[in-house]
């Protein structure tokens, strides 16, 4: 009918609007029912049809899009919008998280994850949830991460592993880490390697299920899972963890049976696997750094007199510290220093300089190189060992040599060796080389009680007496256990006075009551200072009792001092005046404590343990008995913590 194909187009689009306009106008006025019209009207209905359905389907996609979307779904449209990089997300997951907004990081990590890959986001959730703590949540995230498509990589195990470690519920995370790892190995996609190993293995060790933990160790291989210095360093701790005396409820100085047995097979297992780590240190397979050595070290102090004393072995066989010659430990050159020759004092790090093979990464040195962990390893073997005078040595050449900065731990590790060894003079040194910024009050405590152990020096009381005035330096306020171990040292220190002064006994008793006059003045001052900060304390108040117990102490220092008449009449008033206001506190804080508990009683007839202890770091004040009838809760000697 057309030969041209414009015209036939035109005519169908104007054959098309009239149907349009047709329907239209029969769609708004109401028809009368007649046959025609019926027919008329099938006629049109059946040729439109199509056209009503895609016009309702277009009404319901513009009502969907009409609908109301959270904010938060909103913004996460918005961003990825503009984020189309996997980095930029994981980027902008990351900050998110950093604010607190998790939700809003989860909703957009899963919208991503509909048409790209973002498993490093996922990752940042993962992660977010377990350092909380959160263990099922973690596992649940992880879970959905595969359902949206994601691939977990290496470093999804690596977190979830080390969120384990952290999990308050241990064995619940051994059963998840275990599980985790063991589909690993069976999955071809991704094979667990050596920090997957390690992290394993470290949720064991914070459990304390050495079976287990030995279990994964036997999935080691010399491949992508070889043992490295990490790996050891973890079954060590673990093995000295497991043996921990207080996880038997004990704080006892004196081993059970039970626990000395388990000390030796841990050693004995220990000392099994040190024999595996030297030889392939010598190998060049692994290296050994501090750590390692260490881990060893503390394992070892453990065990018996010899276990300790191998330490100082260790030391040299790892770390190129002499131990036979003292010249040599002093930091002067001398040639052909003797070695020992068991498991533990094998040849030395030399040895070591001539392997062919190194393990990847390897540094320059050889040999482990010393730290503060090494220098309190050794410190504590000495004092063990009873090898004290050994300590300033050793001391010289981890400062002096290899510029070691000692840190607080050093600091008291010192301190405790020369209190063992009685060396009072060496201790006022060390106080007074010591850091402001690191003293602590147990130092002074642990230094005091040196004076008091060497009360057979002519000069211990005179370094008790540095020990105080270093403390009014370097504390803002004097610990008060402290200073009754002053008055301590001033009462032990008299053997002097008898040695000197034999034909004359009265002479050698006036000069003792004068020594403890003496300390009585250096105390009052700095006892002043504690008693304006904790005189207002109620009587349940730790550091009142402290203050009270010593102002007991001085109260009968004082009695001492009144009755001997060594002082002048100016002095000896002085005193008794001091005395009777020592006396007002302590009466009043007994009234005060009669208040609170009507049951309490003090008991006249109890000792001071203090007198009998010359360990000062765990002091208990004095001790106040109550009735068995009706127990109180009021802390009848808990210790001040420094």
């Amino acid at each position: 009918m057309f030969t041209c194909k414009s015209c036939t187009r035109k005519a169908f689009s104007t054959s098309i609007n009239h149907t349009f306009r047709l329907q239209n106008t029969l769609a708004t006025v109401r028809p009368i029912y007649t046959p025609a019209l019926s027919l008329q009207r099938r006629k049109y209905t059946t040729t439109t049809a199509p056209t009503k359905i895609s016009q309702q389907d277009e009404h319901q996609d513009d009502a969907k899009r009409k609908e109301p979307i959270s904010p938060g779904e909103w913004v996460a449209q918005k961003q990825l919008q503009y984020l189309k990089d996997p980095l930029h997300i994981q980027d902008y997951v990351r900050k998110t998280l950093a604010r607190g907004n998790f939700d809003d990081a989860m909703l957009l990590t899963k919208k991503a994850s509909r048409d790209t890959m973002v498993t490093v986001s996922w990752n940042h959730l993962i992660d977010y949830v377990l350092q909380q703590g959160k263990l099922h949540a973690g596992i649940r995230i992880y879970n959905e991460m595969k359902k949206h498509g994601q691939l977990p990589n290496a470093q999804t195990y690596t977190i979830i592993f080390k969120g384990c470690a952290i999990s308050p519920h241990p064995k619940l995370a051994i059963s998840e880490a275990i599980r985790i790892y063991n589909n690993m190995l069976s999955n071809d996609r991704i094979t667990p390697n050596t920090i997957h190993l390690n992290a394993v293995l470290q949720v064991c060790a914070l459990a304390e299920d050495i079976e287990s933990l030995f279990t994964i160790a036997q999935t080691a291989n010399k491949g992508l899972r070889a043992p490295n210095n990490l790996t050891y360093t973890i079954i060590l701790n673990a093995l000295r963890r497991k043996v921990n005396r207080r996880q038997y409820g004990l704080i006892a100085d004196v081993d059970t049976p039970e626990i000395t047995e388990a000390k030796a097979q841990a050693i004995q297992r220990s000392r099994v696997i040190w024999q595996e780590v030297i030889s392939k240190w010598k190998a060049g397979s692994i290296i050994i750094d501090e750590e390692l050595v260490c881990a060893m070290g503390w394992v070892l102090l453990m065990g018996t007199y010899h276990d300790a004393e191998s330490i100082e072995a260790l030391l040299e066989q790892t770390m190129m510290i002499p131990k036979d010659d003292m010249l040599v430990i002093r930091g002067e050159s001398k040639k052909g220093a003797s070695r020992s020759g068991d498991d533990i004092d094998a040849k030395p790090a030399t040895s070591v300089d001539s392997r062919k093979i190194k393990a990847p990464g390897v540094p320059a040195v050889s040999h482990a190189l010393p730290g503060n962990n090494s220098l309190s390893l050794i410190l504590a073997a000495l004092e063990k060992t009873g090898k004290t005078s050994r300590a300033q040595p050793y001391w010289d050449i981890f400062t002096k040599k290899y510029h070691v900065v000692p840190d607080a731990n050093n600091w008291h590790h010192m301190l405790t060796a020369l209190r063992h060894g009685k060396n009072s003079g060496q201790t006022v040194m060390c106080l007074w080389d010591m850091p402001a910024e690191l003293v602590l009050p147990k130092n002074f405590r642990t230094a005091m009680n040196t004076c008091l152990r060497d009360n057979l020096n002519l000069n211990a009381f005179n370094n008790a007496t540095e020990v105080l005035k270093i403390m009014l330096s370097k504390l803002k306020l004097p610990d008060p256990i402290t200073m009754r171990n002053y008055l301590r040292v001033a009462h032990a220190c008299k053997r002097c006075f008898w040695d000197q002064l034999k034909n004359n006994n009265d002479d050698a008793t006036i000069a003792w009551n004068k020594q403890i006059a003496t300390a009585l003045e250096n105390l009052w001052k700095p006892y002043l200072v504690i008693a304006r900060q904790y005189d207002e304390d109620g009587p349940e108040s730790n550091m009142k009792r402290e203050l009270v117990a010593l102002a007991r102490k001085m109260i009968a220092a004082s009695d001492r001092v009144i009755s001997s008449n060594v002082l002048r009449p100016k002095n000896q008033k002085e005193i008794e005046e001091r005395r009777n206001s020592l006396n007002s506190l302590v009466v009043r804080h007994f009234e005060e404590m009669k208040e609170m508990y009507p049951e309490f009683r003090q008991d006249e007839n109890t000792k001071e343990e203090d007198e009998e202890r010359e360990d000062g770091d765990n002091h208990k004040p004095t001790p106040w008995k109550y009735p068995r009838s009706r127990p109180i809760t009021y802390p009848l000697s808990k210790p001040i913590k420094a």
